[in-house]
């Protein structure tokens, strides 16, 4: 029997960490799919299961993001985020990191229960670090998919801190009790327990309210993300021309009246104005023009880039990274502004997208921003942004950089 209830607690144990390793691994893949060289093996075995949410209206909108990505919104807020993000999991992640030593030189030298350091304030900093990490990597890459895979893991957390408590209690006895008497789990404070109490304390059984607390938790934040998608896309200039069966989006904020002439120019190029007319004749409904800088950082989310038209940027140096990885270091903002590039000062890029819905039918621009709606690019040119002047025309592959995987557009 001993052993039969140690066999059990190791398999619960081991089933936790996994469950841990797996969510973990879902939440930062994508962000290692982005910056990875080899993104299309990645994505052969990630990107099926993208594609399959992406197939079913119930669940299409799993793959669709709540904040802004790729663009840079009117609101300051709404860019704060994005690099806020990054700060948070750096910071989380170094934190992470010395708790780790922490624990591992005790350990080496047997010392017994950790008190000290982050361990002076709460039980288990090594979780919360990762929360604060994971949140980071939710604010960067702000999938809904991602974020139901974040709540689901901090709940798994908890089970596991339990569960670790329940260890030490069996094998440093009343030591460790009094160490959590005087210690809070997650918080100091305690608010998260003083919220579940007020809520859930009338449930006699723990795990129903624990379920509970779970699927409340579940809905407010879901909730909250269509909340900030649709003031990111109040946010975002987008500017629809049902004249032209456009729906434009303008990485970098600008005036509806700027946007209108910008597309007024290139439709006054035969090559242009006829290629349209081309794709309308076979059936396309409408279209999803993505407008920016020519030497906009991220083209690859909507197109297949070709890297002999990309401009040679020099080549990334420590002080880069670092501004990267904290970006409000960088106060005068010079990696934000090379990475999205200035509509004044260089030509436009134009890319035009098919939209097209999971059974293969074109959509119209009334559906543009419909979750089920994929933008697969179709023509591509770029505009001398003084003149309107259309400079090249090019037919593109139904493809952005990592396939034909659910991107972000806004």
């Amino acid at each position: 029997m001993v052993d039969d209830k140690y066999y059990n607690e190791n398999m619960c144990r081991k089933i936790v960490r996994s469950s841990v390793t797996i969510f973990y691994l879902l939440i930062g893949l994508e962000i290692i799919i982005m910056i990875s060289p080899f993104a299309a093996y990645f994505y052969a075995g990630y990107g099926p299961l993208l594609n399959a949410l992406y197939a079913f209206p119930a669940t299409a909108w799993l793959t669709g993001f709540f904040l802004p990505h790729a663009v840079a919104s009117k609101s300051s807020a709404l860019n704060f985020i994005n690099g806020f993000g990054r700060t948070l999991f750096s910071l989380g992640m170094i934190a992470f990191l010395i708790g780790a030593i922490q624990i591992y030189s005790a350990k080496i030298r047997r010392k017994g229960v950790v008190t000290g350091i982050f361990y002076r304030w709460i039980r288990h900093p090594q979780y919360l670090f990762l929360a604060i990490a994971g949140m980071g990597l939710l604010l960067f890459w702000p999938r809904f998919f991602i974020l139901i895979l974040y709540i689901s893991m901090l709940f798994v957390y908890y089970l596991l801190a339990r569960h670790e408590e329940q260890r030490m209690l069996a094998k440093h006895g009343e030591n460790y009790r009094h160490y959590m008497q005087q210690t809070a789990m997650f918080l100091p404070g305690e608010p998260g327990g003083k919220i579940f109490r007020v809520l859930f304390g009338w449930s006699n059984s723990k795990g129903v309210a624990l379920g509970l607390t779970y699927a409340v938790f579940l809905i407010l934040f879901t909730v909250a993300a269509f909340g900030l998608r649709s003031s990111t896309i109040s946010k975002t200039s987008i500017k629809n021309i049902p004249q032209r069966q456009l729906t434009v989006v303008s990485i970098i904020p600008q005036p509806d009246k700027s946007i209108q002439k910008v597309i007024d120019n290139v439709f006054k190029d035969k090559a242009v104005s006829e290629a349209i007319e081309n794709f309308k004749q076979q059936g396309h409904k409408g279209f999803m023009v993505h407008l920016m800088p020519s030497s906009y950082g991220m083209q690859g989310l909507f197109a297949q880039p070709d890297m002999a038209d990309m401009p040679v940027r020099r080549r990334h140096t420590g002080g880069a990274i670092i501004r990267f990885i904290f970006p409000f270091i960088d106060l005068n903002r010079h990696g934000h502004k090379e990475m999205m590039g200035s509509i004044k000062n260089e030509s436009i890029r134009l890319i035009f997208s098919q939209l097209i819905w999971p059974s293969g039918d074109y959509a119209s621009i009334d559906n543009a921003l419909a979750f089920s709606v994929k933008h697969l690019p179709l023509l591509q040119m770029d505009v001398a942004s003084e003149i309107g002047e259309v400079l090249n025309v090019k037919y593109m592959a139904p493809r952005n950089y990592w396939g034909q995987m659910p991107m972000p557009v806004f």
